[in-house]
């Protein structure tokens, strides 16, 4: 061959002419008379290097497009994005019809997350356990998997929603490659055409490659992502601790503020009024029984909390509430005293403020609320501890009223001014509730109250007995707990000191009546009052021992109830069927009792006057057991 001839050969390949190029130009040579032979063993050389020219340049090509793919794969942060290109990319190399990638989750299995080239969506969503179709074969085995038809494949285990996804989409040739960082599978690759193919061994190294560089920039992405996700959140972190130290220094110089009113001279309302310039909502303080003690005019407690009350906030097991109130998220923070539920403070969050920062406040101002009360009681007992003393000198008439006027000078009591004696019973009662209520009642009236002699007293200045039954009945609401006697004085020691004797003799009688736990002015029990004090004694033990003596006489002596017996007789009217049955005896029983109560007084205790006198006494002789 002339070196014309080769540099015709050449010239074709360089130009990157076709098959059929090579073909007319064979024949063109054999036309001009070239030996056949020889112009036949060129065009084969020709075709041969042709192809081998041409499988270089198209894996140059694939190489250049990978090398181009991993460049903008490299600057995607997106995991969501990297999949959309590794899949569109993935079918265009690959010239297959659907493309789609299964990625491994936490759970051990695959999912398909990105399908690219599809018809429909029922690709979408399918998940694999390992081992459990083609992609499972992947995952288990870790290397690549090809089939010419998939269905009709018997080599792996078939999975009928995976199977049925792949008749919907008409795939039948198919690919599936491991996504790989690492010894670990992140996930696999699958690429399928819509007609038989047998893959080659270049297509696997093709699909094989770009999983690689697939597995590296979708294991970047998630872990860029993380890296945003653990930064957002160690921001949301920051801001979190910045409010808290902000928050935490509100409270702190709120509470040194309020510790500064405390350990001064102030006032309630100065702890309220420092409150409320650091909350920009509703504050409002209640008592013990709901009174609004500061607060704008008209506002209730039921009104701010949509509900709850004070005694149910006291019977809580949690010092603090949190409640949707009519007019926004409601705090309300119990404030405990000495004595037990002080009342409460309660707040509305308004204007964006935070209910954890509302509540965190209130805490704070309750504890300091609480500490007021608690010195305020304090020094109240202090103060009922010196008036105790000279209560006590004020009553004991073997003190000279000299002496007591110099120690009520001196304790700022004016006992001139006395206008009322309650003597409150303390046996058997709840002392400090008593005392507490006797010391309000003193205070609301302009007096002075103290303890004495198992007596809680108060001394009242410028009201009368009824007025200050009127007060305590306020201050005590619907129950008294305790029994308790009012009498008017005319201001001086001595009358004070009868006043006292008086009021005390008031709360016994209504004790001997079963009146307890009432509240009556001595004017108000009549006889009973004077036929119980020291001279009438006598004269009441006198009368009965007149009218009912042999009686009485009788069951000493004998051991019987006949006394008992008169005296529930009369008390239903005398009449012997009910009596019998209240006695719980027989009616033949109850007749010989009541002819021995003949015998020893007389036929004439059933008629009128005598009937009287005689269940007269016998009402008053039960009484003296009690007074």
């Amino acid at each position: 061959m002339t070196t014309v001839d080769v540099r015709s050969w050449l010239h074709l390949l360089d130009d990157h002419r076709p098959a059929e190029a090579i073909e007319d130009h064979r024949r063109s040579l054999l036309e001009q008379g070239a030996e056949a032979a020889t112009v036949d063993a060129d065009a084969a050389r020709a075709r041969r290097i042709g192809r081998q020219l041409d499988d270089h340049r198209r894996q140059v090509d694939e190489l250049t497009v990978l090398d181009d793919l991993a460049r903008r794969l490299t600057t995607l942060r997106d995991p969501r994005e990297v999949l959309d290109e590794v899949s569109v990319q993935a079918r265009r190399l690959l010239s297959v019809d659907v493309t789609y990638l299964m990625l491994f989750q936490a759970d051990g299995a695959l999912r398909t997350e990105v399908v690219s080239g599809a018809y429909g969506t029922a690709l979408y969503g399918i998940v694999l356990r390992r081992g459990a179709g083609m992609a499972g074969e992947v995952l288990r085995t870790g290397r690549p998997w090809t089939s010419r038809d998939y269905l009709a494949d018997p080599t792996f285990p078939h999975v009928a929603e995976a199977d049925l996804a792949a008749a919907g989409e008409g795939l039948v040739g198919m690919l599936a490659v491991p996504l790989r960082v690492g010894a670990e599978t992140i996930g696999v690759l699958c690429a399928s055409a819509r007609e038989p193919r047998r893959f080659d061994d270049r297509d696997i190294e093709l699909a094989s490659r770009l999983a690689s560089h697939a597995a590296v920039a979708i294991s970047n992405a998630q872990l860029f992502e993380q890296y945003r996700e653990a930064v957002s959140e160690l921001k949301q972190a920051n801001a979190a601790l910045r409010g808290t130290v902000a928050s935490r220094r509100q409270l702190n110089e709120l509470r040194d503020r309020l510790n500064k009113h405390l350990l001064g001279s102030c006032r309630f309302a100065d702890l309220v009024r420092e409150l409320r310039r650091e909350v920009g909502g509703t504050i409002a303080v209640f008592g013990r029984n709901d009174e609004l003690v500061d607060g704008e005019p008209g506002l209730t407690l039921s009104g701010l909390t949509g509900g709850p009350a004070g005694a149910e906030i006291a019977a809580s097991p949690s010092a603090q509430l949190c409640l949707d109130g009519p007019d926004g998220p409601a705090v309300v923070t119990r404030i405990w005293s000495p004595t037990g539920y002080g009342g409460c403070l309660a707040g509305v969050a308004t204007g964006g403020e935070r209910i954890d920062d509302l509540a965190a406040l209130l805490s704070v101002g309750a504890t300091s609320m609480a500490l007021y009360i608690a010195a305020q009681l304090s020094i109240s007992e202090a103060e009922l501890r010196t008036r105790g003393t000279l209560l006590s000198a004020l009553l004991s008439k073997d003190i000279p009223e000299e002496t007591v006027l110099r120690r009520a000078a001196l304790a700022r009591v004016a006992v001139d001014r006395v206008s009322a004696v309650a003597v409150f019973q303390l046996e058997d009662r709840d002392s400090r509730v008593v005392t507490t209520l006797a010391h309000r009642l003193a205070d609301t009236l302009d007096g002075w109250s103290a303890e004495h002699a198992g007596l809680a007293v108060a001394l009242v200045a410028g009201a009368t007995a009824e007025q200050t039954r009127a007060r305590l009945t306020r201050l005590a609401g619907s129950t008294l707990a305790t029994t308790v006697g009012i009498v008017d004085v005319g201001g001086g020691i001595a009358a004070i000191r009868d006043g006292f004797e008086v009021a005390h003799q008031t709360v016994t009688v209504l004790r001997a009546l079963g009146r307890d736990d009432e509240c009556a002015v001595a004017a108000e029990l009549g006889f009973y009052r004077p036929l119980f004090s020291g001279a009438g004694r006598g004269e009441i033990r006198a009368f009965v021992e007149h009218t009912v003596g042999p009686l009485l006489e009788h069951d000493r002596k004998h051991g019987s109830e006949l006394a008992p017996t008169l005296d529930t007789f009369l008390a239903i009217g005398q009449n012997h069927t009910r009596a019998a049955a209240e006695l719980h005896v027989h009616p033949n029983t109850l007749y010989r009792r009541l002819d021995r109560v003949t015998a020893l007084l007389g036929d004439g205790w059933r008629r009128a006057p005598r009937t009287l006198e005689v269940q007269l006494a016998l009402h008053l002789l039960e009484m003296l057991g009690k007074v």
